[in-house]
């Protein structure tokens, strides 16, 4: 197993790796204490998954040409649209001077390849407005080429058709902590990606998702949708409804690729044909002030909300923790709710070089190391960290009906 795992529980001031440890009854002893912490999450009245990029990267495979593009994908893309004028955006914002150093593969120091932080540093010298006229055009232009390219290649479902085992995480996670027993609260699931992964998994499985969006065309955002619910009306007595188990809440934080922006307000886009300005935050400094905006602010607010209320717990997939306004929100709700649990699940958590936040990565270690019995850290990718989840869910008769007919239909056609 492809896991470390950090918790007070332990009683050991570093992560226990299991693909070190031999004794069979030591490894017995330290999975119990994983399953103990995925229990408490489970059992929470209040779960928060908060989804980053680590989750959609899943999809992809090792050796074959990726689905899911990582950051450094996006660097590539963008520096392939026209190598020679990437080159000179480069100079014109000044980017090496601000680049971080890494170590590359073959141990020689070298800047750091940062989409994000060449987009803020031409969205700084195109604020300044200091450039000559023909280094501002060209700026302006890379930017609006860039996002494009951003948006092209986030919207990328399209490319897993006949790939169908690789759902199987997503669906998983739905399955798991998206049926809720009566006495818990909706599922409430926070992404930063543009991409429609939970939306298509939770079609998959059957999972009804409210999104803030209106279920009649055009589809307009309406956050009071979010405090709407759906129930199973029985016709024999209307006081025998209840509540529909398979039902959960998608905040898409920064966007969506297929959210614009009309002179009818943010829509859902259902065809080519609809012309309006996509609804997304783009990798860059200016994000921060973007999401004091609707559609952002109503999710941001949401999630502020949601950290706040009692007997919650938060699961952090494939998240980085390098969003500012995420993180302070989080770690206000660690320092002012003392029923908050905090599992982070994420890939080379533990590494000296990662893309994880080190300044939030110290603050949860030492936390821990305090005795704060709140918080786990497991360092795993997001396949390896949901294969271990609990199904404590069985599937309804409904459930298995859907499921045999999904079956039974992929790839071919009812009409024939």
């Amino acid at each position: 197993m492809d896991m470390k795992f950090f918790s007070s529980s332990i009683l050991k001031e570093e992560p226990i790796d299991f693909n070190e440890i031999e004794d069979e009854i030591e490894r017995k002893h330290y999975e119990n204490l994983l399953q103990k912490s995925f229990n408490q999450i489970l059992d929470a009245e209040n779960i928060i998954i908060l989804a980053g990029s680590g989750t959609s990267l899943a999809f992809n495979r090792k050796g074959e040409e990726y689905i899911a593009p990582s950051m450094g994908n996006l660097w590539e893309s963008c520096q392939h649209m026209n190598p020679f004028n990437f080159d000179d955006i480069k100079n014109i914002t000044k980017y090496d001077q601000f680049a971080a150093v890494k170590i590359n593969k073959d141990g020689k120091p070298e800047k750091e390849s940062n989409i994000e932080l060449l987009l803020s540093r031409c969205d700084t010298f195109i604020s300044l407005q200091t450039l000559a006229e023909d280094e501002s055009q060209k700026l302006g232009k890379f930017v609006v080429d860039a996002k494009n390219k951003i948006l092209e290649e986030t919207n990328f479902i399209g490319k897993l058709t006949g790939l169908e085992e690789r759902w199987k995480h997503h669906e998983k996670l739905l399955r798991v902590l998206g049926k809720r027993q009566p006495k818990q609260k909706r599922l409430k699931l926070f992404t930063t990606n543009y991409d429609l992964a939970f939306e298509t998994a939770a079609s998959n499985t059957g999972m009804i998702v409210i999104d803030g969006f209106e279920y009649g065309r055009p589809y307009r955002f309406n956050p009071a949708w979010f405090h709407y619910d759906i129930v199973h009306k029985v016709q024999t007595s209307d006081k025998a409804n209840s509540y529909l188990p398979n039902v959960f809440h998608l905040y898409k934080i920064h966007g969506s690729v297929d959210w614009i922006k009309t002179e009818q307000g943010v829509q859902k886009r259902i065809s080519d044909s609809q012309k309006g300005e996509p609804v997304i935050i783009y990798p860059s400094s200016t994000k921060y002030q973007s999401s004091y905006e609707s559609p952002y602010l109503d999710m941001m607010a949401s999630f502020l909300e949601a950290v706040q209320k009692p007997k919650t717990a938060i699961l952090c997939l494939g998240f980085g923790f390098n969003d500012k306004h995420i993180n302070n929100a989080i770690i206000m709700a660690l320092r002012t709710n003392p029923e908050l649990l905090l599992m982070v699940g994420t890939r080379s958590l533990f590494a000296e070089q990662s893309s994880f936040n080190e300044g939030i990565k110290t603050l949860l270690m030492r936390a821990v190391e305090a005795g704060d019995s709140r918080i786990s850290l497991i360092d795993s990718d997001f396949a390896t960290f949901v294969d271990k989840l609990p199904e404590r869910n069985k599937p309804t008769p409904e459930e298995e009906i859907f499921q045999l007919f999904q079956k039974l239909n992929v790839g071919g056609n009812t009409d024939e």
